[in-house]
């Protein structure tokens, strides 16, 4: 069961002013010892070196009305103030281009100062500034290799005086040196001895344990006030499922949710020196074992070495993505139950703005897995996966699940956040990279590849459609022009873009298609050509409507021609005379049809050929038996695609099939969230052999945006939801088994929802909320409930709550 948590443990939260006025700075960058190598456990596959603890103890005199601390970190931080908790979030300060942008948070802790002595103290870990992050062995210290904190209280007392305690190398009050975390690394989990000492900030600092902080050679001008919306929060609670006992001794933990999460558990007193080990993996193997390939170098293992006293322990400084848990030296003469131990799930995304059921619980299974999987990757960034050895933010997985993430949940702060790196290391590279930091060149140095790079215009159209917020559309405009000027430079003279990207595969295309074999996720069916025009044309588009949005005229006309061009290439490249395509597949179909690459003919010509690719995309769906024939490129688009032009039919028969590949067989599988292969899981239970295999990525769970608007009838038609169109495809989910549905959310206005109900007498009722300040249109045929009034499609709702019959 999972219990929501809005107010994390901690004594303050981040300011919502994000620490404003500016912080004047008087504190330095210090740190402590960093040349000791850990004891790390045998399988973290190299040395880990442990992170050093900083403190300060300071006398406050007179009365404390106000306290303020300002603190960033090189790695991570976890500041204590008289053994308190500082704070309810983790991982601070997040993850950005550090040596560029380095966000500082604010604390309210007037709780935890008092009068006489104080002791200020920061847990400080490796994390993303000097951890070993990324895959093909990946690499450390990409930031830096000392960790450091600066920090700076701030203490009014009643007669208006701020005294200010501000970390530094000279006033002999700042201390560091080693405290009970042995090694800690995001992926490769976390050592804590407590014969270590496991409270080293409680009391005074013992006589030759402690050393003089060192001053770091640091530019405080890359400070910046966070952004609340990064910040990483416990939002519930998972107890365990399952607890079975293996014939090793060692105990399998199933928790029921795989997400990001770490253990909490509580430690029998045990003999001193006695290890528990904890290991972290998604699933099992058919044998019952778990199924650590899938992880690469990211073991995930946390160990706790005991001081022969009882404790309540969780890591402070990794996190890991799971399911199950392998639990090994507990002691053998007690049993483990439900009540030693938890989980704490952590995500970025907070407040939740939207929400879907219908009738069809493996449907309404499938959209739960596909929010478990946006909240365990919303984590400081958006990243691809949160348990192997990647955890990046890749660039083409946001690109296609943005508009879903923004209905469900508030990521517009993050987001904004996320693009001000993507517009840094675009400067920096040249392009935008494939992953967002890019703090290492794992497919060495970027080059423009469709989709991954279209991330410039697809995240800032998305949040502005969300939100109608124009002056966060205008901060981003000029990434998104930047991208679509030097893709407008790699297209031959016709406007197709075939330039091959200087990668190992060339472009990325329909990445990871059904027909891609395990070892090679970009060989799919679509030539990626035609994906990579199309994907110019559609940025292209997205940078008119966004100059017009912010009123630029001129660009909009300019980014026009350039579409129009694209479009006109990609027509005579691709689509035959008779509307077939160069590349029959499900893919192509719609891409063409969903990005509207018909625009500019007449309308003669254009129904003709909409009419024909709508003919042949259904034609392909019938033809594979209703199974699913498109990856991360053309998944978003093919639903839309088949319902826009009259084939709601085959859409429902293919969103609803559950054979491999479709998103009900993960569902089948008994998945609890999207998997970044269709068969990611074999149907004999067996792990996909590929090198890479995830059980939680989101990119295929694009499909909740059709969900949401075919099934649940609520779609916004206007920047910020300003007008909203009602139209469930109530015939075709009726025809399939489908006798209700659902759909909410938050808008900028308040709540609009829509709800559909098949009574038993075949009439179906049709429930619509539309808040004050938003135009909400009728996309069905409907009668008034209450007087049996007609009102056609196309029927302008106001405000307020309607009871309909739909026709």
């Amino acid at each position: 069961m999972t219990t929501l948590n809005t107010n994390p443990d901690g004594a303050g939260l981040p300011d919502p002013d994000h620490g404003a006025p500016a912080v004047r700075w008087q504190a330095t960058m210090i740190g402590g010892p960093d040349d000791a190598v850990a004891v790390d456990p045998a399988d973290a596959g190299g040395e880990m070196r442990r992170p050093p603890v900083v403190r300060c103890d300071f006398d406050v005199t007179g009365t404390p009305v106000a306290a303020r601390l300002h603190v960033s970190a090189w790695g991570l931080f976890e500041a204590r103030l008289n053994g308190g908790r500082v704070g309810g979030d983790v991982l601070a300060p997040g993850w950005t281009v550090y040596d560029r942008r380095l966000p500082y948070w604010t604390y309210d802790v007037t709780d935890l100062i008092r009068p006489g002595a104080n002791v200020l103290g920061f847990w400080l870990g490796d994390g993303w500034h000097r951890g070993r992050i990324g895959f093909n062995g990946g690499r450390a210290d990409c930031y830096g290799s000392r960790l450091g904190v600066i920090a700076q209280l701030e203490i009014t007392d009643a007669d208006g005086t701020v005294a200010v305690v501000a970390s530094n190398a000279d006033d002999g009050r700042w201390k560091a040196g080693y405290g009970p975390i042995m090694a800690s690394g995001l992926y490769e989990g976390e050592t804590f001895d407590a014969r270590e000492g496991a409270a080293p900030f409680l009391a005074a600092a013992p006589s030759g344990r402690w050393k003089p902080a060192e001053r770091l050679d640091f530019d405080p001008t890359i400070l910046y006030p966070a952004n609340e919306a990064t910040a990483v929060h416990c939002i519930g609670e998972h107890r365990p499922a399952a607890i079975t006992r293996l014939a090793d001794g060692g105990r399998l933990v199933d928790f029921g949710q795989n997400c990001t999460q770490r253990i909490v558990l509580t430690i029998p007193a045990l003999e001193l020196g006695h290890a528990i080990d904890i290991r972290h993996v998604e699933v099992l193997n058919p044998d019952g074992t778990p199924a650590t390939r899938p992880l690469r170098r990211a073991i995930q293992h946390d160990r706790y070495v005991s001081d022969g006293r009882p404790a309540v322990w969780e890591p402070r400084f990794t996190m890991h993505g799971f399911r199950y848990a392998l639990i090994d030296g507990w002691p053998d003469d007690l049993p483990l139950t439900a009540d030693d131990l938890h989980t704490r799930v952590y995500s970025s995304a907070v407040r939740r703005l939207g929400w879907f059921s219908c009738s069809d619980e493996r449907v309404n299974r499938l959209a739960d897995n596909a929010r478990w999987s946006m909240l365990s990757n919303f984590v400081s960034i958006p990243t691809d996966c949160p348990q192997r050895d990647e955890r990046f933010g890749w660039t083409g997985d946001i690109a296609v699940f943005a508009p879903t993430a923004a209905y469900l949940y508030d990521v517009a702060g993050l987001l904004d956040s996320w693009l001000a790196d993507v517009a840094i290391e675009t400067d920096r590279w040249g392009t935008v990279p494939y992953y967002v930091p890019y703090p290492f060149p794992g497919w060495g140095k970027p080059d423009a590849v469709a989709l991954w790079g279209d991330v410039a215009t697809m995240v800032p159209w998305a949040l502005y459609q969300a939100t109608g917020d124009t002056a966060a559309l205008r901060r981003h405009l000029p990434l998104a022009c930047r991208w679509t000027d030097q893709v407008s430079g790699l297209l031959s003279p016709d406007g197709v873009w075939e330039r091959r990207p200087d990668v190992w595969c060339g472009q990325l295309g329909d990445w990871l298609d059904p027909t891609a074999p395990p070892d090679d996720a970009a060989r799919a069916m679509t030539d990626k050509t035609l994906v990579a025009t199309a994907f110019a044309a559609h940025s292209a588009t997205l940078t008119a409507r966004m100059a017009a949005a912010v009123g630029d005229t001129a660009a909009c006309a300019r980014y026009d021609r350039l579409a129009d061009h694209i479009r006109t290439g990609f027509r005579a490249r691709f689509v035959r005379s008779d509307g077939t395509m160069t590349s029959d597949t499900q893919c192509a179909y719609a891409l063409l049809i969903a990005l509207d690459l018909l625009d500019g003919l007449d309308d003669a010509e254009h129904a003709r050929l909409l009419d024909a690719a709508g003919e042949r995309l259904a034609a392909l769906v019938r033809e594979r038996d209703y199974m699913i024939g498109t990856g991360f490129a053309g998944t978003p688009f093919i639903l839309p695609a088949l319902c826009a032009t009259g084939h709601a039919d085959e859409a429902f028969s293919l969103f609803l099939s559950d054979r491999c590949p479709s998103w009900l067989y993960q569902v089948r599988m008994g998945a609890t969230t999207t998997w970044e292969r269709w068969d990611s899981m074999l149907e004999t239970g067996d792990v996909n052999p590929g090198d890479m295999t995830s059980f939680n990525h989101y990119a295929f769970g694009s499909v909740l945006d059709w969900m949401h608007t075919a099934i649940g009838g609520l779609e916004s038609a206007a920047a910020g939801w300003r007008r909203i169109r009602v139209a469930p495809r109530i015939a075709a989910a009726l025809a399939h088994g489908i006798t209700s549905g659902d759909a909410a959310h938050v808008t900028p206005y308040g709540r609009a929802s829509v709800a559909w109900r098949a009574g038993d007498d075949g009439a179906v009722t049709l429930a619509v909320d539309v808040p004050q300040g938003v135009v909400a249109e009728l996309g069905v045929d409907a009668r008034v409930a209450a007087d049996g009034r007609r009102l056609p499609a196309g029927t302008v709702l106001p405000a307020g709550h309607h009871d309909l019959l739909a026709g």
